[in-house]
């Protein structure tokens, strides 16, 4: 446990010294001005789909920025969600190190790192890609809680590895991309892999989005095998969002569904600052014990120091239980963690 806190801490503070000199011209100083509002630099989700302007989506695209949109790219560029970063064809990376204690797992420390290198001679759309975390959520697309780095009660016993990967993408169009990718889990055994991933977003209006995303892929250890996501959207004001979020993975090596079910409200402090309160229910549906685990968590996350340098903090209570001879009991949890970005950093404020 000390070694792998060293070397997270070790990393991490390489990286910052790396990344710092880039980064001139980002850290907050008067010099710099005032933030930018969101109608001025709308993210690369929420851009002009370029489509005929008598198209329904155009239309839409007027007021979508300062609606659910902006709002929703807001929330998950700050919260570092996988899917602020699945639609953009830019370079970027985070690299996070995050310490949680509960009940039932003790002191578990966590490195996360996902790094995207876009390659202009490929008009950005090709890239290498290497991340260590969770295989599920960087193969499969399949985080545990089906959003942000979560508790350790939520996530799965496999251990983290690198991965290393070449895709493509094409995500030019507001409301659909499509991006293939291969790659191969670093450490023996090797596990190559082959995913393939289609998303589509329904804008029903300024206050309302339903995103649909499909992963199939292959993996060595597992065989064929999809995840599907799930997600609607509803701004309930500006600076309050709710999300109803869900995913589901067969696979070769199960007989189920593996499936998780979150509610989210996001809601925005100000000055780079946000907090989210989650309900969140897992399971699957061969297994001895279908339903998993479910509880709560609230989660605090703000910026310090530099534009590209997030402190979160975090509470959970869960329930989980796996086994019929494990009983269900309550497992309180709390978590700190630190996150950096590189390369772009969304800077505008949420009104």
């Amino acid at each position: 446990m000390y070694m792998r806190l060293t070397y997270g801490v070790c990393l991490l503070a390489v990286t910052l010294l790396l990344v710092q000199p880039c980064q001139a011209g980002e850290e907050g100083d008067p010099a710099a001005g005032p933030p930018v509002p969101p109608a001025e630099v709308p993210p690369v989700q929420c851009a002009q789909s370029g489509a005929d302007a008598d198209a329904w989506i155009d239309n839409v695209q007027r007021g979508v920025y300062s609606g659910v949109c902006g709002a929703a790219a807001w929330f998950d560029g700050l919260f570092g969600n996988p899917r602020y970063d699945q639609d953009s064809n830019e370079t970027y990376g985070r690299l996070g190190l995050y310490e949680t204690l509960d009940r039932r797992d003790n002191l578990d420390t966590r490195l996360k790192f996902r790094a995207r290198l876009a390659l202009p001679a490929f008009q950005n759309r090709a890239r290498i890609t290497l991340g260590r975390g969770d295989e599920q959520e960087l193969v499969e697309e399949r985080p545990a809680d089906s959003e942000n780095p979560q508790p350790a009660a939520f996530r799965s016993d496999t251990d983290d590895a690198w991965l290393l990967g070449l895709g493509y993408a094409k995500q030019d169009q507001l409301e659909q991309g499509f991006d293939f990718g291969i790659g191969v889990r670093l450490r023996f055994p090797v596990d190559p892999y082959v995913k393939a991933t289609y998303r589509h977003n329904f804008i029903f209006n300024e206050n309302n989005m339903l995103r649909f995303r499909e992963t199939p892929f292959w993996r060595d250890s597992r065989g064929f095998g999809a995840t599907t996501q799930l997600a609607f959207d509803h701004l309930v004001s500006p600076r309050l969002l709710l999300r109803w979020n869900n995913v589901g993975t067969v696979a070769e090596d199960t007989d189920g569904l593996d499936w998780g079910t979150g509610v989210t409200a996001y809601q925005s402090l100000g000055s780079r600052r946000a907090i989210s309160y989650t309900a969140l229910m897992r399971g699957e549906t061969a297994a001895d014990v279908e339903i998993q685990n479910y509880g709560a968590e609230v989660r605090y996350r703000q910026q310090v120091f530099r534009r590209w340098l997030f402190l979160e903090l975090q509470g959970s209570v869960t329930w989980p239980r796996e086994t019929r001879e494990e009983e269900r009991e309550i497992n309180p949890g709390i978590g700190v963690g630190f996150e950096m970005f590189f390369g772009p950093t969304p800077d505008s404020q949420l009104r």
